[in-house]
């Protein structure tokens, strides 16, 4: 019995020892099965969920997958929770995983868009619950989202975009002459909150569902976000987004 709670202590240890002498940006694209869930956790320990996969019948597995990513990366909160939309595939294990680990602060766009009765009782009845006692957020454009060794800022939300050029970005976009429009997009998908996040020189570009309309907006006539080193791939890779003034 001994022998065993030491083993315990010294695990717990070595977690704590871990994440206080992180040097790296880690970065866990969790497998919610069509959804998203993506966890960005910089040098300092601090943390960032975008959206957190299914609900329904699927919230526990998706819910336990999160907390598997969580786990390994010695987190006892999430400092940051952006939902990028309101829909089941990005905020459906919210309840599941708010209820298991402490989230300090809660991101998104704003009123929804698009009426469901589940949705629109699961932000009446269940959403203001879960950010009574931590900080609630609607992202505008610009905004910077407080991660200590990181510099995350909004690009987009509630369909609008940022109007100014992040510092290195600003050039003329080759590609917005031959882009040709979309029907208008009036579902959530529109709405997505979309971050760029630098760390030192590497970056990286998370659009939620954003789709092509308005990443022309974000992108012509000049390209706003400049180049980045990793994209997680929009909307489930769907061609209704990641549109060639957004990916060149």
């Amino acid at each position: 019995m001994r022998r065993s709670l030491s083993f315990l202590i010294v695990a717990l240890c070595v977690v704590a020892l871990s994440a206080q002498s992180r040097t790296t940006l880690d970065i866990y694209l969790v497998d919610v099965e069509g959804g998203n869930a993506t966890l960005f956790v910089a040098p300092s320990g601090e943390s960032l969920l975008i959206d957190t996969g299914n609900g329904g019948a699927a919230a526990t597995r998706d819910g336990d997958r999160i907390m598997a990513a969580i786990k390994d990366a010695g987190l006892s909160q999430l400092d940051h929770l952006i939902t990028t939309h309101y829909h089941g595939d990005h905020y459906g294990a919210m309840e599941n995983l708010a209820g298991r680990i402490p989230i300090r602060e809660f991101i998104d766009h704003g009123p929804n868009v698009q009426p469901a009765a589940a949705v629109d009782e699961f932000l009446q009845k269940v959403y203001p619950g879960l950010y009574a006692k931590s900080k609630h957020t609607v992202a505008k454009p610009g905004d910077r989202i407080a991660v200590k060794g990181l510099d995350v800022r909004v690009v987009a939300s509630a369909g609008q975009a940022m109007t100014t050029a992040l510092p290195g970005a600003g050039k003329a976009n080759p590609y917005c002459a031959a882009y040709k429009p979309k029907d208008p997009d009036p579902t959530e998908n529109a709405q997505s909150v979309g971050t760029h996040i630098t760390f030192g020189r590497f970056k990286v570009v998370h659009m939620g569902d954003l789709t092509w309309n308005k990443e022309f907006d974000l992108m012509c006539p000049s390209n706003r976000l400049g180049t980045v080193d990793l994209f997680v791939v929009s909307h489930h890779g769907q061609p209704i987004s990641n549109s060639e003034v957004l990916v060149h």
